[in-house]
């Protein structure tokens, strides 16, 4: 790694997506306002001249032009290996930055030294939200929800413990872990816990690294006053269709799951998982309101133990 000459670091991860591309790196300016920054941009092989547009566009962007889809950890990791920064931001090509975004974020990990990894707070094209503050996952909060318990607590300690839909979003909170979408790391963090694991290609790295950092000892955050559009899973739309996309996200989320709690919890939660998304399916039928997302879930279990 070379030595620091700026306090961030920005590193896009590209696949196919040139047009959102380059709205990401036409809205970096505005998001970095105060701080020093370098932009890197890595390219797994587009076949929409993703990286012709970035070397005529934006020519003071470091490319790395890969020859093959290498996956959103190894490209990534591949930018850390030259960044510069004193923080890492991992910053999905299907972003645009609202003003000061950088700025926050860099500001509020000067502040909390102990917070190896923060992100964003992610808004969809059409300004709602999005639920990218999560929770460690527990067995006992998916029976905590199945059973309504979580119906019992005031809205805010609700909130705060369970985070996820059920979270407000306008306050900083350590959480369990976060999206990859915009995700700012600790240089010292990174050093003492390792980059992301290469094991994964797409999914589940974010949980897995989120995991082994507070295991170090670092703590996760949400940050609520640095802003991100999120378009939200473009690449991935060009390579699988929802159902694939979802079967991918759980299967990197066990994955990542099993390397930090071991096969015996990991088959625990997808026991229970699958009990209680069964139970929900039949609620959802016999009030005529079956959900496919209920659905979808109750088959995936189903299927995932019956293979192992």
């Amino acid at each position: 790694m070379s030595e620091e000459t700026f306090d961030l670091t920005i590193t896009i991860v590209s696949w196919n997506t040139k047009d959102l591309l380059r709205g990401c790196l036409q809205s970096l300016a505005r998001g970095a306002t105060k701080i020093s920054y370098e932009i890197h941009v890595v390219d797994n092989n587009s076949a929409d001249k993703s990286a012709e547009m970035v070397k005529e566009e934006f020519p003071s962007v470091r490319l790395f032009a890969n020859k093959e889809n290498l996956g959103f950890a190894r490209a990534n990791n591949q930018s850390w290996r030259e960044a510069r920064g004193r923080y890492w931001l991992l910053l999905n090509s299907d972003t645009e930055a609202r003003n000061g975004t950088f700025d926050n974020l860099v500001d509020f990990m000067d502040t909390h030294p102990k917070a190896g990894l923060a992100t964003a707070r992610l808004n969809y094209a059409d300004e709602t939200l999005q639920h990218c503050a999560q929770p460690n996952p527990a067995i006992w909060r998916i029976l905590f929800e199945a059973l309504r318990l979580h119906k019992l607590l005031p809205k805010s300690l609700r909130g705060k413990i369970l985070l996820g839909t059920y979270f407000n979003y306008e306050e900083a909170v350590r959480i369990g872990w976060a999206w990859g979408t915009a995700l700012i790391a600790r240089r010292e963090a990174v050093k003492d816990a390792g980059a992301l694991s290469a094991d994964f290609f797409m999914y589940g790295e974010d949980l897995e690294w989120c995991l082994r950092l507070q295991k170090h000892g670092w703590q996760v955050w949400f940050v609520p006053h640095a802003k991100v559009l999120h378009f939200k899973e473009q690449s991935s739309a060009v390579q699988w269709n929802n159902e694939e996309r979802k079967r991918k996200m759980l299967n990197g989320f066990f994955k990542a799951l099993e390397i930090h709690r071991g096969k015996l919890y990991v088959k625990t939660f997808q026991v229970v998982s699958l009990f209680v998304w069964k139970f929900e399916n039949f609620l959802a039928r016999l009030s005529g309101k079956q959900s496919n997302d209920v659905k979808f879930l109750a088959d995936y279990y189903n299927e995932t133990l019956k293979r192992s």
